[in-house]
């Protein structure tokens, strides 16, 4: 066990854990604003439409296709940013397009070009053994433009959430904000992909808001509850994965649901303990 502990001090340890802090900072703070939105199903539609990057990557013989992957989620993002404005139909059925289509074509270009590349897997599942000080940098590039963000805009996008109409009436502009919104999540959800998986990707930017929900008191506290649960998840899952010899983001992700469940179990108790 203290061997594994002391592995997340040395450089390429350090470049794991560094780079789990990062995914769950960005995941942390981008949750309420998902769940306020209820863009849960977006967030997978992206994470399923990367595996198309991550293919065309292996295409282009990419080390580590985290360039295609990024780029063709932030692609999706913007036609189905586009697409909402446009097309009269539901923002979910539109994402349902979206994830088909774009799962599909990944699928053929990967039998087509490069069948019987194993590393596919780790991409499904996520392998944060993967992750060097490059993958670091980057991800904490995305994790401070995600702070900005939310630190700059979180008033304008939970009003669109209120209401869109009313956000008009005010004067936000509804569309630029919510294209903003979605190129943000295309791009946290393509580069927590490697670190995380496809499968997993969706539940960090899901579950700790809606931890947050059952206990936070003001605005401002559902985004430091949702980035403590967040964090607390990543790096728990992370250790407690590696020690146990566990799937990491399977680890990562039962964590934050365990942390869902105590926070509803503490709501229920303090709502009968004030009746």
């Amino acid at each position: 066990m203290m061997e594994r502990l002391a592995f997340y001090v040395g450089d390429s340890g350090g470049a794991v854990l560094a780079s789990m802090l990062f995914v769950s900072l960005a995941s942390g703070v981008l949750s309420p604003i998902v769940v306020a939105n209820r863009m849960a199903f977006f967030s997978d539609a992206v994470a399923h439409a990367s595996l198309t990057g991550v293919v065309l990557g292996m295409m282009l013989s990419f080390g580590h296709p985290i360039v295609t992957m990024a780029a063709f989620g932030v692609c999706v993002s913007l036609l189905i940013a586009t697409l909402r404005q446009k097309s009269p139909l539901a923002l979910d059925a539109l994402l349902g397009v979206a994830m088909a289509g774009s799962l599909a074509i990944g699928l053929l270009l990967y039998q087509w070009q490069v069948r019987g590349y194993r590393d596919l897997h780790s991409y499904l599942l996520g392998n944060p053994a993967l992750l060097g000080w490059n993958d670091a940098w980057v991800l904490a590039f995305n994790a401070v433009v995600a702070l900005a963000m939310v630190g700059l805009f979180a008033n304008k996008l939970s009003l669109i959430a209120v209401s869109r109409n009313l956000a008009q009436a005010r004067g936000v502009a509804v569309a630029k904000y919510e294209y903003l919104l979605i190129v943000m999540l295309g791009l946290v959800v393509s580069l927590s992909v490697k670190a995380v998986g496809i499968l997993m990707v969706n539940a960090l930017l899901v579950v700790p808001a809606a931890t947050a929900r059952h206990v936070a008191r003001s605005f401002a506290g559902l985004f430091w509850v949702s980035i403590g649960v967040s964090m607390f998840a990543g790096l728990t899952g992370l250790v407690a994965g590696d020690i146990l010899n566990l799937p990491t983001a399977p680890a990562i992700v039962s964590t934050s649901v365990v942390l869902f469940a105590l926070a509803w179990g503490v709501r229920r108790v303090a709502g009968h303990t004030e009746a």
